[in-house]
């Protein structure tokens, strides 16, 4: 029988999924909290479907005449109904959790870490460790780092800024119409992965994801709150301490649009023997807000400042790694951490803007140009042609998705972003023929490819020689602007193929389907 106090607490306490004894094991409710937890989340369903119909349910409901008195309280009495069912839903599903022993001994532990937070020391250091042994929903896990604006500027931290917020606002009547769309449907369709339904339906696929990663990589999940105080889902798998000499270096995964890291790209880094710590975008799975630029930036930095400071990795033992969408998080990252030891992108563009006007009607590309430089402005290229580190491609021949026409290869926006590093790093190289040469290179793949640089006849050690070189005289930092400066056109053309070749592979397959260790292992050991 429970008690009354506990009944109570079960009225606001977290649902329960998982926990380990000397296995993982999925908890499974009693008939009554079952039954309250099905009624709850039926009308949350109902509730987000609503939201995002929101224009269809006011045109219904004001063909069938509940826009006047008659209607308003008939729809009154409708909420009130189901406030009653949603109240007693609550009840039920609390009386259920109160009367469960395995749900009554979690909450004693919560409980028990709840006191050691606030110092009660009496009930153990442990506290923390056991409740790690559950998986539960996120808004009760502890919050393990907090972004900490002493350890930087204050001109580096990104908080929304109001003033530049109604400036943008006022400054034509796109920017209204644009910050309106953005904040509505617009963001959903940049991060379809932030939609409430997309959660809700994936959620038992992230669960077993998540399990998947704590019992059998070795991963551990931390919550870290950022400067504008959403909360980042994040998990960790470290092998510093393994046989790898990899396991000192840290590969940071920044997931695609609808990618979330309980199935996303940490199993490729994990696999090659490197310390891989994956998060979620703000909105994603667990964490918390939406992915508009700032949130996701503020994101960001709180990631980068747990490795550095909490987890303690150098920048220069970080290999960023960004896939798709995520090749923008990785290229932010770089921007404010320059020294850390490369940047991997995969399947990922220069800039979104091109990619949401090919989506979009012909008529509206000045409201999508303004909406996109306003508020999503995901420009890859412009933090990657200022990194003075390694960057490695991977263009997918395939691609469906980051291609202008469908698996034309010519109009992946990836070949964009390539020439874009290209030209800035090694502007002398350039030049009409070169030009035309690095194009038709971009247009080709598989064996027509390769036979097109052989019949150039590079010699890459004449190449490499030729650039240690210029290093040895000039330095290194980017751009190398005299390298290739006395050349003929012929020799330029060569120098830069055989560049371009070092900074992008071609992987045949189509934009989702997961990067092979075996690639991503040869992209890193150059780093």
């Amino acid at each position: 029988m429970a008690d009354i106090s506990t009944f109570f607490r079960c009225l606001i306490s977290p649902t329960l999924f998982y926990s380990f004894t000397s296995q993982w094991e999925k908890y499974q409710p009693n008939s009554l909290e079952a039954l309250g937890i099905s009624v709850i989340s039926t009308i949350n369903v109902f509730k987000a479907l609503g939201t995002y119909t929101t224009p269809l349910v006011v045109w219904f409901l004001y063909r069938r005449g509940y826009m006047s008195t008659e209607g308003a309280l008939a729809l009154g009495k409708l909420s009130l109904s189901i406030g009653i069912i949603m109240g007693t839903s609550y009840c039920i599903r609390s009386y259920g959790r109160a009367t469960n022993p395995k749900y009554r001994e979690f909450l004693k532990k919560l409980e028990a870490l709840r006191r050691y937070q606030e110092g009660e020391r009496s009930s153990g250091n442990n506290a923390l460790k056991e409740i790690k042994r559950y998986d539960f929903e996120f808004s009760a896990w502890p919050v393990q780092y907090e972004f900490d604006k002493k350890i930087v500027s204050q001109e580096n931290i990104l908080p929304v800024s109001w003033r530049s917020l109604v400036s943008s606002l006022v400054s034509s009547p796109c920017s209204v119409v644009g910050f309106f769309v953005m904040h509505t449907f617009g963001i959903r369709l940049l991060y379809p992965g932030s939609m409430t339904i997309l959660n809700y339906l994936l959620r038992q696929t992230q669960m077993d994801g998540r399990i998947n990663l704590i019992e059998n990589l070795g991963g551990e999940r931390f919550k870290l709150k950022t400067v504008d105080r959403n909360y980042i889902d994040t998990m960790f798998v470290d092998k510093r301490k393994s046989n790898s000499s990899k396991g000192k270096f840290l590969v940071i995964c920044s997931e695609g649009n609808a990618g979330f890291y309980e199935n996303g790209i940490m199993p490729t880094a994990i696999e090659a023997g490197y310390s891989v710590l994956g998060w979620n975008h703000p909105g994603f799975g667990c964490s918390t807000g939406m992915p508009y630029m700032e949130q996701e930036h503020n994101a960001m930095d709180t990631v980068m400042q747990f490795a550095v400071h909490d987890l303690k990795f150098n920048p220069d033992q970080i290999i960023l790694f960004g896939w798709s969408i995520g090749g923008y998080s990785s290229s932010y990252a770089s921007s404010r951490y320059p020294n850390v030891k490369g940047v991997i992108v995969d399947a990922t563009f220069d800039d979104v803007l091109p990619l949401a006007q090919n989506q979009m009607p012909e008529f509206l590309d000045s409201l999508v140009r303004r909406t996109i430089r306003c508020y999503a402005d995901l420009n890859v290229a412009k933090h990657l042609v200022e990194y003075q580190g390694p960057i490695r491609m991977v263009r997918r021949t395939q691609d469906e998705v980051i291609c202008i026409e469908p698996f034309n290869i010519s109009t992946n926006r990836g070949n964009f972003l390539l020439h874009k590093i290209l030209k800035r790093r090694y502007p002398a190289l350039f030049n009409p023929e070169s030009e035309g040469t690095l194009a038709n290179w971009l247009s080709l793949a598989g064996t027509q490819k390769n036979d097109f640089v052989s019949g150039l006849h590079i010699k890459a050690p004449d190449c490499e020689a030729k650039i240690t070189s210029y290093k040895n005289e000039y330095g290194v930092k980017f751009p190398l602007s005299g390298l290739g400066k006395g050349l003929s056109e012929e020799e330029a053309t060569k120098l830069l193929i055989y560049l371009a070749e070092s900074y992008m592979v071609d992987y045949n397959s189509t934009h989702c389907t997961p990067l092979p260790t075996t690639l991503f292992e040869n992209l890193s050991n150059v780093l």
